[in-house]
């Protein structure tokens, strides 16, 4: 192994606060489907705030493979890869079986990795490693292999035509990544925020139409019906008001952490035959497709870009915390010394002040 037997990593030290310590840890001896990996980049999502005290974090990991297991056979060495939410599943359920790894029982997330992003090297399984092509920024992919996997799925997934009218409700990490995606994909898109702080950025992003949740009945009328909606928030919000905008068989698909009782009219689901439907990560193989996806199309997270220190760790979790990240954080490793990894220029980030996020999304 052509790297040092311990490495530095950055530990959640206080949930409450958000503090960090760093701390020193040892390589265990590799298990047969293994790949160790050099942490170039590693997005944060607002999924890590939950982790617990005593963790290391992250997941949105782009590196370059340094070792790997007697049974892998697709990577090698010297690869530069990327990894997101699901670090392993059992292999063997009908599941797994049919490519759908990601709803395994038996799966394990980032959660149960020995060590997340926030280092220098992590393990992972390398069933769950996808090699990135090289016209895609590191930087860039990184937020991409759990957040923009999340919103491509259901379009892939789910059948979405490219004529659909989509609507997009939150303007934030999740948010703005399925209004570039929905375009991409050849959608009609209209974007749905709760102020008209974010209408700008909206329409730069690819969307068509902008409206607020609380548009009055004429803006609602003059929208037209859409046939599906993607919902990036995790606040409570009228979400009757949205369902009325679905055409008969519309999909009302949930990607943002509910974490709380929804109330819906069942008449404006029965009668107009609409699906409920919740999505969570994405398989591998949609992931491989996705990636594909961003390269023809030219897809970039809305970044800013930190070094990773204890400092920046605790300040990318608060701006997380309080919805002032725009759009996804990246932390660089220190240890790279590469030209083009520079923070600065257009990635480097904007003096705290009033938030424009208008929904908490991940």
């Amino acid at each position: 192994m052509s790297v040092p037997y311990k490495f530095n990593a950055f530990m959640i030290a206080d949930n409450d606060e958000f503090t960090f310590t760093k701390i020193e840890s040892e390589f265990p001896e590799l298990e047969e489907y293994d790949c160790l990996i050099r942490v170039e980049y590693c997005g944060v999502s607002h999924t890590d705030l939950l982790a617990s005290a005593g963790t290391v974090p992250g997941h949105e990991v782009v590196g370059i493979i340094e070792d790997v297991g007697l049974l892998v056979k697709n990577l090698e060495a010297g690869t530069r890869v990327g990894v997101g939410w699901q670090l392993s599943s059992c292999h063997a359920c009908k599941f797994c079986e049919s490519n759908r790894e990601n709803l395994c029982p038996d799966k394990k997330s980032f959660k149960d990795a020995l060590l997340g992003g926030f280092g220098e090297y992590i393990i992972w399984d390398a069933r769950f490693v996808y090699t990135i092509p090289e016209e895609i920024p590191s930087a860039e992919i990184a937020p991409l292999l759990t957040a923009g996997a999340s919103v491509y799925a259901p379009l892939k997934e789910l059948s979405i035509m490219p004529t659909s009218r989509i609507g997009i409700v939150g303007i934030g990490g999740l948010g703005h990544l399925a209004i570039k995606f929905a375009k991409a994909w050849g959608c009609y898109v209209i974007a749905i925020s709760s102020s008209l702080n974010k209408k700008e950025e909206a329409l730069n992003f690819g969307a068509d139409e902008f409206m607020t949740i609380s548009a009055n009945r004429e803006t609602l009328e003059s929208i037209g019906q859409l046939d599906a909606i993607f919902s990036t928030v995790s606040v409570p919000i009228d979400w009757n008001n949205l369902l009325k905008l679905l055409n008969p068989y519309g999909k009302f698909i949930m990607l943002g952490a509910v974490p709380f009782p929804m109330t819906v009219d069942g008449n404006l689901i029965i009668n107009k035959k609409i699906s409920l439907i919740g999505s969570i990560a994405a398989s591998p193989e949609c992931i491989r497709s996705m990636i594909e996806f961003v390269a023809v199309h030219n897809i970039k997270a809305e970044i800013e870009l930190m070094e990773m220190n204890t400092e920046n760790c605790q300040t990318a979790f608060q701006r997380i915390g309080r919805n002032l990240a725009r759009y996804r954080i990246v932390l660089k490793n220190l240890k790279l010394d590469t030209p083009d990894n520079s923070v600065e220029g257009d990635h480097e980030i904007e003096e705290e002040g009033s938030s424009h996020e208008d929904y908490k999304d991940n």
